[in-house]
């Protein structure tokens, strides 16, 4: 628990530190970076080799990595928040090489550093709580310098036994996974092979990355002996075979050169194992030095590349592959910044592992840590989402909606609104103003970053229409005015509401001169409005002709009545509809300003008196 405690909070200080650096990167997203180890070998590095292992019963995923003083289980099956699970002590403390490898719950780690050292096997069966070691000796070998499972087989290249013999490649049984038994020796079939550095094996083909020697394809054969199909000895920009990887099809080889740095990436046509063909060379740099390849398809392959971290190439045509993106996990030199140390051509990342169902990807740098990525280039294909909201169909002019979303499987929205306002958005729930009648779509197509879908609902937006026409009182106390009011639009039947006054109808009667307001609502609930003047007729329409002399501004009025006169002298007079005399006075200037901003607005009466003339006005209020 200390051991477990401690590791919490150098992963906590790291992630934290890893926030503030800058990786450049080509169609992969960072999802998180930890930095468990905390002291680096006598060489300045951390990390070495990395694996994976898939915990089916509890639907766990780990990233496994190789330290200089052990070995790592994290637990990375939410990639955003990586937890250190376990931590077991490797056999050789400060080491440079470390390498790990899985078969059912058991792991496999060797060393391939001088001095103490010893095969470990532990049972990973107990995660997340746990590892247990079930082997740690130099019985079966003690050192190893590269790990391969096939099946039920046991790779390991470049054996060193506790005597300090050595044998260029064993390969164990594992039918007691616990307890690893030798099948065979390549030495025992091609004693001139010096060493393998590493080998990819599917089945019973074996290839065979033999440092100077270059490249070999072998055959175990039912009788456990080695058989040699082919050599690949001459090929452009050939160096110190270092690693190969071959597609599901089994019809192309990705492998490297390590040595000297800076050699291509070699892409192989292997259909004919008696005639290996060279297709293509490529990498990211004229620099960059390849390290570990890591197919994942017949399209894809993953290459740790050192100083400038992981790339990804679509080899799908093996004549012709190029880059489809990469992460530099080593932003201290490389490509990426155009810097080229003389002595770290073989810092930065090691290995990658992207063989979790999930498709996170995994990647170890030896200075820097652990990255967990991930690309849309090669990710789980989503479920194409259900899309669906909820909405009215029928909208009265002027309605805001709220849009309710139903989708599922979504994590992006695009709306579009025909007549609405605004007319589009990406919210997952937006609100809309439909000011504008007719007949509009609706269209919400969502997404998960893979597939999209798409759905369109109709929507009807009404507007109820109210044209008046009206009678005038016979007097200014009569109530023998009517108004009628005539509606369309909308659905339906109608229903009307008079105010102050007029009853229920479409016409309201017996009405006394003044201002009334009519609203008028369809089945649906759309309304509109409509205020109507009336006044009394009697006399009155003759004074109007008598207006000569005075202007009366601004009619509708707000605030103040102004009155001008050619005359010096005039009185005036302000009725309501009723007859009652709102104010009165006499103007002397020629000019009187009136403030009616305190008056209901509304129709009233001006009367305007002189020596010569005699009239009444007509004077609306807003």
């Amino acid at each position: 628990m200390k051991i477990k405690s401690l590791l919490a909070l150098f992963l906590s200080f790291f992630f934290t530190y890893a926030k503030a650096q800058t990786y450049a990167a080509s169609n992969f997203t960072m999802v998180s970076h930890i930095d468990p180890e905390a002291n680096p070998n006598p060489s300045g590095d951390k990390y070495s080799a990395c694996w994976g292992w898939y915990q089916a019963s509890l639907n766990k995923e780990y990233a496994i990595a190789c330290s200089q003083s052990g070995t790592y289980w994290v637990d990375v099956t939410n990639p955003a928040t990586p937890t250190v699970s376990a931590y077991r002590v490797g056999a050789h403390m400060g080491a440079t090489w470390r390498e790990v490898k899985t078969y059912q719950n058991y792991c496999y780690v060797a060393s391939d550093d001088g001095g103490t050292n010893r095969f470990q096997i532990f049972d990973m069966q107990y995660l997340p709580d746990s590892v247990h070691k079930v082997y740690d000796s130099q019985a079966i070998f003690k050192r190893g310098h590269t790990l391969w499972v096939d099946g039920s087989r046991l790779y390991v290249s470049s054996v060193t036994y506790s005597n300090n013999t050595f044998s260029s490649l064993n390969v164990y049984s594992l039918a007691n996974p616990a307890n690893p038994t030798l099948i065979r020796r390549l030495d025992q079939d091609y004693a001139f092979i010096n060493h393998a550095h590493d080998v990819y094996a599917r089945n019973d083909t074996v290839y065979a990355s033999c440092g100077y020697d270059g490249l070999y394809v072998f055959r175990l054969t039912p009788a456990n002996t080695f058989t040699m199909i082919s050599s690949l000895t001459s090929y452009p920009f050939s160096g110190y075979n270092h690693s190969s990887a071959l597609t599901p099809n089994g019809q192309t080889l990705v492998f490297m050169d390590e040595v000297p740095a800076s050699l291509p990436i070699k892409v192989a046509n292997v259909s004919n194992l008696a005639n290996i063909q060279v297709v293509a060379t490529i990498s990211q740099y004229s620099m960059t030095t390849p390290h570990n390849p890591f197919i994942v398809n017949d399209q894809y392959c993953f290459v740790s590349s050192y100083q400038d971290g992981l790339q990804l190439f679509d080899i799908s045509n093996p004549n012709a592959p190029f880059l489809a993106g990469y992460f530099d996990t080593y932003p201290q030199a490389g490509g990426n910044n155009n810097t080229w140390p003389g002595g770290a051509a073989y810092e930065g990342q090691w290995g990658a592992y992207p063989f979790f169902p999930s498709k996170n990807i995994f990647a170890l740098d030896q200075k820097n840590g652990i990255f967990m990525l991930s690309t849309h280039l090669y990710s789980n294909a989503l479920p194409t989402p259900t899309v669906g909201f909820s909405a009215p169909t029928q909208l009265c002019a002027g309605a805001v909606v709220n849009f309710s979303n139903t989708t599922s499987g979504a994590s992006t929205y695009t709306w579009t609104f025909a007549g609405g306002s605004p007319a589009t958005s990406t919210l997952s729930n937006p609100t809309v103003t439909y000011n504008i009648t007719g007949v509009f779509n609706v269209i919400l197509s969502a997404g998960n970053g893979t597939t999209q879908a798409t759905t369109t609902s109709t929507l009807s937006v009404k507007q109820v229409t109210a044209t008046t026409s009206f009678t005038h009182a016979t007097c200014f106390a009569c109530n023998n005015a009517s108004i009628k009011v005539l509606a369309s639009g909308g659905t339906a039947p109608y229903t009307y509401t008079w105010l102050p006054s007029g009853g229920s109808g479409s016409i309201a009667a017996n009405l006394f001169p003044g201002c009334y307001t009519v609203q008028v609502m369809d089945a649906e609930a759309c309304s509109s409005s409509k205020t109507v003047c009336v006044s009394h007729t009697t006399g009155f329409e003759s004074m109007l002709l008598s207006d000569s002399g005075f202007d009366v501004f601004p009619n509708p009025a707000v605030n103040v009545l102004t009155v001008t006169s050619s005359l010096q002298t005039f009185e005036y007079s302000l009725y309501s509809s009723t007859g009652q005399c709102i104010m009165k006075g006499t103007s002397l200037s020629g000019s009187q300003s009136l403030d009616v901003s305190g008056l209901s607005r509304g129709l009233y009466f001006l009367e305007l008196q002189s020596e010569e003339v005699s009239l009444r006005k007509k004077v609306l209020l807003e």
